[in-house]
């Protein structure tokens, strides 16, 4: 397994980020492999058919966050609603979802770590070279981020 790389990405156009988790998204080949759970949210709008609230407190006072398989994610993603904070972990073992006492942990333990921050750019760490050189080569706005 690669070396885990966080890469900020923060392209916005007139102040407002243009990346969304969908673009992301796009760059991971394999996700289908892995599985993924949402450790934090706050949106504005229906995801997937709740009422926001109610699934922003379903999922950030989880103790394991909310659990998703790659269709679930990709859907959400695509779903209209405006996501202001997001972290979404996935691993290819499954006790690796947890909510982690630090983000250093988390990150050295998960293959993907998808966080937005503050809608304003987006922290990914990745251990998957394929992967980060598609988003690199892809996405605008991407830098190397030293944690």
């Amino acid at each position: 397994m690669a070396a885990e790389k966080t890469l900020m990405i923060k392209n916005t156009d007139s102040g407002i980020l243009t990346i969304r988790l969908s673009d992301i998204l796009n760059c991971i080949n394999d996700g289908e492999r892995y599985y993924w759970t949402i450790l934090w949210i706050d949106a504005m709008g229906d995801p997937n058919g709740f009422y926001v609230l109610e699934f922003d407190e379903e999922i950030n006072k989880s103790p394991d966050g909310y659990i998703l398989d790659w269709e679930e994610l990709i859907k959400l993603s695509r779903h209209p609603n405006q996501i202001l904070d997001l972290l979404v972990i996935g691993d290819q073992e499954k006790s690796n979802l947890h909510r982690y006492s630090s983000d250093e942990e988390m990150n050295n333990k998960c293959k993907y770590v998808l966080e937005l921050v503050d809608s304003s750019y987006w922290l990914v760490s990745i251990k998957d070279e394929s992967t980060i050189g598609k988003i690199k080569s892809e996405l605008p706005g991407v830098t190397e981020y030293l944690v």
